[in-house]
């Protein structure tokens, strides 16, 4: 029998998926994607940026200290818990990133 993950578990696993395919399910465009960084305008201001690092698969805003990965974004963009959004991925649209990534995890870009 399959152990079931923890809640910790399965926050660090949706965390280390893709955060650029999580952007771009959500229907963002990358501006820009070289040299390790992809950008996108932000969703949270008119005039800031998100960066994703390929290295670190880590977001970051240019106008805020929010930062993380896409379980760390979804929380943001929906202003949700981790908890809650774990609860039923699917309003969130990580179980269409999930499928689009299979069991990797990391950038895929």
């Amino acid at each position: 029998m399959k152990k079931e993950m923890t809640v910790r578990e399965n926050a660090e696993s949706v965390n280390n998926l893709c955060v650029k395919t999580y952007m771009e399910i959500l229907g963002y465009h990358c501006i820009v994607s070289s040299r390790g960084y992809a950008i996108f305008p932000s969703p949270f201001s008119d005039r800031g940026r998100l960066y994703v690092d390929h290295d670190k698969n880590q977001f970051r805003l240019s106008h805020s200290k929010v930062s993380g990965g896409v379980l760390d974004l979804a929380c943001a963009l929906f202003d949700e818990t981790r908890r809650i959004i774990l609860k039923n991925i699917v309003p969130y649209r990580i179980d269409s990133l999930m499928s689009k990534c299979g069991s990797r995890s990391g950038a895929i870009w």
